[in-house]
């Protein structure tokens, strides 16, 4: 008893040291404990898990005009049953040159593509911006990483094909998730013969363990508990893990596959491009955009390198 009041004697900036200490070591004892349960959550949920298809409300014909989208389409896909949300934007001057498919980032919609999809039909191709399953408009429980979204892309060109709005040669855009699920696409598909590909991922598993160690979580977990967390989180979703592979999908296509990465992205390194590349060196460029990070890369893509997007599309394979 002497002892403990002799140590509550000690000055109090001391004691409140100790006391936060203690509590910094439970919350971290307690997120480790935590952890192999929420990361297969974090890894799988999709922003619209659990909600109807009719509860996902679309834009109004007015902000569609205003955004200059000149048709707003609903595509059913599965299995799994899920409902897309698609916009088509227009060129100006028809006949298209082609189509191509815009596809976003991983909890992000169609609207933050609207400028690429801009760049794209001032260039002369009907832009189709989808919601992938799940995200913006559309819905869907889980996130996929390419596996179930590329068999869903597959039914949306069916779909464009039916209205006459498949004009060829067709191609898709994809930044990050979307760029993943561009070549795996492609790897399926063999209509698509352009991809431009900006910060894609290698493997769904290399995905994962990099972003482990962008939250710091990669210096204190063992990778068999990371690996056992992707596994779950597959099984949760439905999917095999190791079908997230655009590194096996760009050695299956012929299409042609542009591969834009920035040189300063930490949460997806430029390295999984450079193994991207290496693997299909045939039919696939590399650039790499200096000081250019995961979210910073795309105004380059809208500025100085537009031109160079537009040419690859403007030259599809023949395969």
């Amino acid at each position: 008893m002497q002892l403990l009041m002799a140590h509550w004697k000690k000055p109090k900036g001391r004691r409140w040291t100790i006391a936060w200490l203690l509590a910094g070591l439970l919350l971290v004892t307690g997120a480790l404990l935590f952890l192999p349960y929420w990361m297969p959550t974090a890894i799988v949920y999709a922003p619209n898990f659990g909600k109807k298809a009719d509860s996902l409300r679309e834009v109004s014909s007015e902000q569609l005009d205003a955004w200059g989208i000149n048709q707003q389409i609903q595509v059913p896909v599965g299995p799994p049953s899920a409902r897309l949300s698609v916009w088509v934007m227009e060129p100006s001057r028809q006949p298209a040159r082609g189509t191509v498919l815009v596809l976003h980032g991983i909890r992000d919609s169609k609207a933050s593509m609207r400028g690429m999809g801009r760049v794209l039909a001032d260039g002369g191709y009907r832009s189709v911006l989808i919601d992938l399953r799940g995200h913006g408009s559309s819905s869907g429980d889980w996130l996929t990483y390419g596996v179930v979204d590329s068999q869903d892309l597959t039914e949306v060109l069916d779909a464009l094909d039916r209205q006459n709005l498949l004009t060829k040669p067709v191609g898709a855009f994809g930044c990050s998730y979307g760029a993943s699920t561009a070549i795996q696409l492609a790897g399926r598909d063999s209509r698509i013969r352009s991809v431009v590909a900006v910060a894609p991922f290698a493997t769904l598993h290399v995905a994962v363990h990099g972003y482990a160690r962008l939250l710091g979580l990669g210096f204190v977990l063992p990778k068999e508990m990371i690996d056992r967390a992707v596994e779950v989180a597959g099984q949760m979703g439905h999917f095999q893990p190791s079908e997230a592979n655009p590194l096996h999908a760009i050695q299956q296509t012929g299409a042609r596959v542009l591969l834009i990465h920035g040189t300063s992205d930490w949460k997806v390194p430029s390295s999984s491009s450079q193994q991207l590349h290496a693997a299909a060196s045939h039919h696939s460029r590399l650039i790499l955009v200096e000081n250019a990070g995961h979210d910073s890369v795309m105004a380059t893509i809208q500025g100085r390198s537009k031109a160079e997007v537009l040419a690859w599309f403007d030259n599809p394979s023949e395969d």
